[in-house]
């Protein structure tokens, strides 16, 4: 460990974490389930905590899409707590993320001590501070935090290699200085968390990234013969290798099929079947998820770039200061050439951005003159009460939301009960979060500390709404009670649907049992008496086979918001075989209880 460290501002830092944490854990179980890409890793957590199966657990009878790491500590968490639920399937990427902020943290300080700028040990702590605030208040880094999916743990144990190689001490800073063996442990074994957490691309990334910015800070000979020595990490590998192997014997052709030449090799050549965009797609995500903070790095950079060729400018030019940029290059162009792409791939770089933007924002503070610095420092006051009046109007139009005359719009009722709790806790947050602030002013008027507190309770509250909103727009656990109400404790439910449709991921997660799923593009065979079916009521007609000859329709499931709103929309066929009698199913006593059930209308509760 480098003898920098100790300079860090512990304090602070474990203290924005504590409050990071806190504030995020408060929401982190209250929206529902609301999107495919949740819904597929819930659903292997709740198939290992009920069937056991921690090799290769199936998504009633689906291969998963990534590697079980994820799953392993989800299904882990969810034991210890008592059970699956929206809560447990979120805490992983929620960890993981703390873990990120301290690792960049320690990352970013490292990089200002190599940039030896001549404030030294203010910059250093400038950079510290600054690095974890703006990242945590990236879009694209606080929303994936709070999803149950993998790229937050993928991005961990990404960023745990590239800890291993910044995070070294200076020694003599001559050209024989060798890598510490126990950092080159930690790489691989890091790179094999990574494997096993999103797949071949956990080794691929980290190298490439180290390996060109490396060869851009100390020369390719210097870092290729460091870095590829040999080393007792590369024994982490049999971990991926046996799970590769253990989830091959398991689940044979269709394994190798699904997880390495779909979710791999045709991932960068094309697919029909996923989404194909163009070379360019993550340079406006990028910049989208990022926003400020991409803006002021690219402005920052070439402002740096232009100015240190000029001998004026103080300390002249230093690599180590775009090294940031570099890297991000490395991993974008990377991930650019696959032809299927993602907004959520770029969660590993965000931070890259962060630590950018904190170095070029420290700089241009320690170039402007005193007199700069504080009428900066008298601008917190304002701004503070600013954002102050923001959250209160934020926590005044939740008060009024209940108050004011919708008109008897149709979502009205549905909106206030699901925002009911939501309201509870961002206020009893935002008292609490104000109480902090008072303190933290009083202990320091000019560090800005409580304007990223004001901010981080802003975005927290405004994202929880929006995912609270819109799964309670979704309905998908009404959806799911709907059918098992319909079905009955001891009948099968089936699925008709294209092998490639997610749309029933968020319901088969809320059913919470196993569910049969049938091939829309296959020959079906005859209607089974003990089964009830569910299919797209648009693609009845495609259906091939006898099965359509005996049947009769029970009723039309769909999303609450389009029921509520009496709109035509996306509607689930629900029948069963023609002479088999079914019981008129019970009406929810929720909040949508007042809602109609009627034959030829979508039945809602």
């Amino acid at each position: 460990m480098p003898r920098v460290l100790p300079c860090l501002p512990w304090p602070q830092l474990v203290f924005a974490l504590a409050f990071y944490s806190l504030t995020q854990l408060v929401f982190l179980g209250l929206p529902q389930i609301s999107g495919s890409s949740e819904a597929r890793e819930a659903q292997v957590i709740d198939t290992i905590v009920r069937e056991g199966n921690w090799v290769l657990p199936l998504r009633n009878g689906v291969i998963p899409s990534k590697p079980p790491l994820f799953h392993w500590v989800g299904a882990s968490i969810s034991n210890f707590i008592g059970g699956v639920s929206e809560l447990s399937v979120r805490l992983p990427s929620h960890l993981a993320a703390l873990g990120i902020l301290l690792l960049v943290t320690l990352c970013a300080h490292r990089v200002a001590v190599k940039c030896r700028t001549i404030e030294g040990t203010l910059f250093c702590k400038r950079v510290s501070l600054l690095t974890p605030a703006i990242l945590s208040l990236t879009y694209g880094f606080h929303q994936l935090a709070s999803q149950a999916m993998v790229d937050m743990i993928f991005s961990f144990f990404f960023w745990c290699a590239i800890s291993s190689l910044v995070l070294t001490d200076d020694g003599a800073n001559g050209a024989e200085d060798r890598l510490p063996w126990i950092n080159r442990f930690a790489f691989w074994s890091a790179c094999a968390g990574a494997v096993v957490a999103r797949g071949p691309i956990g080794l691929i990334l980290p190298l490439a990234v180290s390996l060109v910015t490396g060869a851009y800070l100390v020369g390719v000979k210097r870092v290729s013969k460091e870095l590829f020595r040999p080393s007792v990490g590369w024994l982490a590998f049999t971990l991926p290798v046996a799970w590769y192997y253990g989830a091959w014997r398991a689940g044979g052709e269709a394994f190798l099929a699904r997880q390495l030449i779909f979710e791999n090799l045709q991932r960068f050549t094309g697919n029909p079947h996923m989404n194909n965009e163009s070379w360019w797609f993550y340079l406006p995500s990028l910049f989208r998820t990022t926003f400020p903070w991409g803006v002021i790095s690219l402005v920052g950079l070439a402002s740096y770039l232009r100015r240190s060729r000029s001998l004026s400018f103080l300390g002249g030019f230093k690599p180590w200061v775009i090294a940031p940029s570099v890297a991000l290059a490395v991993g974008v162009s990377l991930f650019s050439m696959a032809s299927g792409k993602r907004h959520s791939y770029m969660l590993p770089l965000e931070p890259l951005v962060a630590i950018q933007a904190a170095l070029l924002l420290s700089i241009f503070a320690e170039r402007q003159s005193s007199t700069f610095l504080k009428r900066l420092a008298a601008t917190y006051r304002p701004v503070e009460g600013v954002l102050i009046l923001a959250l209160t109007l934020v926590l005044l139009a939740f008060g009024l939301a209940y108050e004011i005359d919708w008109n008897l719009h149709p979502l009205e009722d549905l909106i206030k009960f699901s925002c009911k709790e939501l309201t509870l806790r961002a206020s009893t947050v935002a008292l609490l979060s104000l109480l902090v602030v008072s303190v933290v002013r009083n202990r320091s008027q000019r560090n800005g500390a409580q304007i990223w507190l004001l901010l981080m309770l802003l975005l927290t509250i405004t994202v929880a709404t929006g995912n609270v909103i819109k799964g309670a727009l979704k309905g998908f656990p009404l959806l799911a009670e709907q059918l098992l109400l319909v079905a009955g404790a001891n009948t099968k439910i089936a699925v008709i649907k294209d092998p490639f449709d997610e749309y029933f991921d968020p319901i088969f997660f809320y059913l919470r049992r196993p569910v049969s799923i049938l091939d829309l593009t296959k020959d079906l065979g005859p209607c089974d008496p003990s089964t009830v079916y569910v299919i797209r009521r648009t693609l009845l007609s495609q259906i091939r086979g006898p099965l359509l000859k005996d049947i009769t329709r029970l009723t039309t499931l769909q999303e609450v918001k389009l029921a509520l709103e009496g709109r035509s929309g996306l509607e689930l066929e629900v029948f069963v075989c023609k002479h088999q009698t079914r019981a008129e199913p019970p009406l929810h006593t929720g909040p949508l209880r007042d809602a109609k059930v009627d034959r030829d209308r979508p039945f809602i509760g």
